[in-house]
């Protein structure tokens, strides 16, 4: 079966492979930088809950691959919480194949805040929130993260105008469940405090 063309790493330079490969698992894979088109075009066919993301911007996006096959991207940006540090990063996006090997996700995670601490150790901190509707936390608690904050579910009346104006409450390209569910805040130090 041929791998689908919009997982493909490299494609100028990719060779299908003719002869049986071993079962693939998440140590084999290589983390890489990857363009920000890729990285969006594959977290919209693959998020289990929030595939609608805006083209940018994005600070850093990163692909986890094998045999030149994408298996996992990941999108960072600044937090999104404007109380916090500038100067932090958030995991905003990350999903993997249907067929990624186990582990992918918190093998993925361990190389970028690895890849973070070396290259850009001023950042300090990487940050991401877990939907608590879907998700355990397991990722992050695998990948050595520090559970720093859990929200509670949100209540929101959406439907009249912003208290105080004229405007209308901006809409969510995902849909309300996702914004009202309760969040966990996940943590990371690039380096020793």
């Amino acid at each position: 079966m041929r791998p689908d063309q919009t997982r493909i790493a490299r494609p100028l330079y990719f060779v299908e492979h003719k002869q049986a490969i071993p079962p693939l698992r998440a140590r084999h894979l290589a983390l890489s930088e990857c363009e920000k088109a890729t990285a969006v075009r594959l977290v919209r066919l693959w998020h289990s809950r929030l595939p609608n993301v805006q083209n940018g911007p994005w600070q850093f996006a990163f692909s986890a691959e094998a045999h030149g096959i994408i298996y996992a991207v990941a999108l960072w940006h600044n937090p999104s919480t404007r109380c916090l540090p500038s100067h932090w990063l958030e995991l905003r996006r990350l999903a993997c194949a249907p067929d990624a090997p186990r582990n992918t996700c918190s093998r993925f995670m361990g190389w970028m805040v690895r890849w973070f601490a070396k290259n850009h150790p001023e950042r300090e901190r990487c940050i991401s929130y877990q939907d608590t509707a879907v998700h355990n936390g397991t990722i992050y608690r695998a990948a050595g993260w520090t559970e720093a904050f859990v929200g509670t579910e949100r209540q929101r009346d959406r439907t009249g105008k912003r208290a105080g104006t004229n405007r209308s409450y901006r809409t969510s390209i995902n849909g309300t469940d996702p914004d009202k569910s309760a969040k966990v805040r996940w943590e990371k130090l690039l380096r020793a405090e």
